[in-house]
């Protein structure tokens, strides 16, 4: 199903090949997935319309009760995901901080989304600028994103270890 989601959002920022989701659709069902949609996607070939590839994914995604989202809650879901993906361990600090500020800018302009991009590009060249402070740059980061995650009423994980500053000095 991650894969499908992953599909959905890269399709609602115009990221995903359409060309693509045929396989897509029948490695879900190969993972025990099934809908209408979803059978009649995976028997699409390659270089039939994307129009109606595209067409198929968002009504298998429906069926499946995933809808491909709008392009702000992509984009929105999409800097959560690296906020989580930071405090996991699977994206870096850099990557994670950088992704969330890219993910802002494309926010519509609230004071919220101003703030959070001020924030994020200001520890991300802040790392790049100040080497020597890194672990207190990386401790500020991962504080930022859990904070981005409670904001939003995201469950921060529960083994995030934020270590006081005098740890990292």
């Amino acid at each position: 199903m991650d894969r499908l989601r992953r599909a959905a959002l890269k399709l609602a920022l115009g990221e995903q090949p359409t060309e693509d989701l045929p396989m897509l659709a029948a490695e879900a069902l190969a993972d025990g997935l099934d809908s209408p949609a979803l059978v009649e996607l995976a028997g699409l070939s390659r270089r039939d319309p994307p129009a109606d590839i595209r067409d198929l994914f968002v009504e298998a995604m429906a069926e499946l009760g995933l809808p491909v989202p709008g392009v702000e809650d992509a984009w929105r879901e999409r800097m959560l995901g690296a906020a989580e993906g930071m405090l996991n361990g699977s994206l870096t600090h850099l990557e994670a901080s950088n992704e969330i500020y890219w993910c802002a800018c494309h926010l519509e302009r609230t004071d919220t989304t101003t703030e959070l991009v001020h924030r994020f590009i200001g520890l991300w060249s802040s790392w790049e600028d100040w080497p020597d402070e890194r672990a207190s740059i990386e401790r500020d980061m991962r504080l930022a994103a859990a904070d981005l995650l409670r904001s939003h009423g995201k469950q921060v994980p529960e083994r995030v270890r934020l270590p006081a500053l005098s740890d990292t000095e």
